[in-house]
């Protein structure tokens, strides 16, 4: 058993007591937007890229200029613009890094700006949640004794989660007329193994995935598509066209900066929905999962065509691993890893290595025994293997798994299309789970 902390942010309508906590909201956004202008002046100015020197430099200075201010917010101040500053900077030697031919036609990233700051830092000291007769109220300390009373609009999934977790540093979000609290909880959870095991192969348009449950005896292969692809795609042409018609720059940048946010809304939704449905079916069968090393992902595509290199590329990985190992742990489940290179295109049954043996996306021949599978599923097949569980084996024409830890052998069988959990919640969600295979 392993105590984890998982940290979780859930967004709250806050309604100010009084229009003098307004007219305070503002003023404190509006001097905070200054802050972290004068903070990122001086960190670009000084190439500042440690939080200590940033420290030394600014704090001073800040708590000079802005003697009414809790303290607390120049410290959010400047490690928000060392951020904005280290991501300019990764920018900036990205570019470097191209081809001259390639960075003749590229201007040099522009340096950080800020501009239409909505959102004020809250650090941990700066505010608190207090329950006045059953309504939840957070007050936020301005400093110089000036104090900010809001209602908290509680819905019942938030109240649950908030009760008994620990609060974090989390952000005030003004959106016109409208306050929102993003309130960052920090939970401890138990994280226990177990014997069952999802393992997943992730692709471009699907993730393919092996459940094996030792205690039912069963096993079930299946496919959870998604068209993350496809939004990739349509809005890299959305992009494309945007950049080449409109002329206007301020227009331009408007009209790409407005369909980049709805590209990463809509793929941050298909993420959840995937990763959410993975571990309510691993909870459903009390599994663990087992998933490919991150590293060995990104090698995918390298040497391929543009247009793939950009799918495999663009796919957010880094993020999908993050949900994945959140919602598993949320629900005190173990995240392992197993390597990836190479489990398409090796032979589950005789361990045969051939680029060939992947004939195309959807079948896979050994080219030395002569094994026929779906090639989507090999690759949760050679992770089984990897993964010290057991290996794969054909008895009498039939495809085994065999367990060294359960001293099990399942069989192979193909069953109905049928989901291997019922999930009421996601009908009419664009996640299709298709392609099923059970194991008896």
């Amino acid at each position: 058993m392993v105590t984890k902390t998982i940290e979780k942010t859930i967004k709250f309508k806050l309604i100010p007591l009084t229009s003098c906590d307004r007219n305070q909201l503002v003023s404190l956004l509006n001097d905070y937007t200054l802050m972290v202008k004068d903070t990122l002046d001086i960190i670009i100015k000084n190439d500042v890229r440690s939080r200590k020197g940033a420290h030394k430099l600014c704090y001073g200075v800040l708590r000079e200029k802005y003697p009414h201010l809790h303290n607390k917010f120049v410290q959010e101040a400047y490690k928000r613009a060392l951020a904005m500053y280290r991501s300019y900077r990764k920018l900036l030697n990205k570019w470097k890094r191209l081809p001259k031919k390639k960075k003749s036609r590229l201007s040099p990233p522009s340096p950080p700006k800020v501009e239409d700051n909505r959102v004020i830092e809250l650090h941990i000291d700066t505010y608190k949640l207090d329950r006045i007769h059953g309504f939840l109220v957070l007050t936020v300390s301005k400093g110089s004794g000036v104090y900010l009373r809001f209602l908290v609009m509680e819905y019942g999934y938030a109240r649950k989660e908030v009760e008994g977790a620990r609060l974090g540093n989390s952000k005030i979000l003004v959106e016109g007329d409208e306050v929102y609290l993003l309130l960052t909880i920090c939970k401890n959870v138990e994280v226990n193994e177990h014997r069952n095991k999802l393992f997943i192969d992730i692709n471009e348009d699907s993730v393919d995935c092996l459940m094996v449950n030792y205690d039912k005896n069963e096993a079930v292969l299946f496919s959870i598509r998604h068209d993350i692809r496809k939004i990739r795609t349509n809005y890299r042409r959305i992009r494309k066209s945007i950049q080449e018609k409109v002329k206007h720059s301020r227009l331009r940048d408007t009209l790409l900066a407005k369909y980049g946010y709805r590209e990463r809304k809509r793929i941050e939704d298909r993420l959840k929905k995937i990763t959410t449905l993975l571990a309510e079916i691993a909870r459903e069968h009390n599994a663990d999962l087992v998933k490919e090393n991150l590293k060995d992902l990104r090698l995918n595509g390298r040497k391929r065509s543009k247009q793939l290199n950009y799918r495999l590329s663009t796919f957010p990985y880094r993020r999908f691993i993050e949900y994945i190992d959140y919602k598993f742990n949320e629900r005190g489940l173990s995240v392992l890893e197993a390597e990836a290179k190479g489990t398409s295109i090796i032979c589950p049954i005789c361990g045969y290595i051939d680029k060939r043996n992947r004939v195309d996306k959807e079948r896979f021949r050994c080219r030395r025994c002569s094994f026929t599978f779906n090639a989507q599923h090999v690759a949760c097949l050679n992770l089984f293997s990897r993964s010290n569980d057991g290996r794969v084996a054909i008895r009498s024409g039939r495809l085994f798994l065999i367990s060294r830890k359960t001293a099990q052998v399942v069989a192979v069988n193909v069953a109905p299309d049928e989901p291997p959990t019922e999930m009421r919640w996601l009908r009419e969600k664009p996640v299709q789970v298709i392609k099923i295979l059970k194991i008896t």
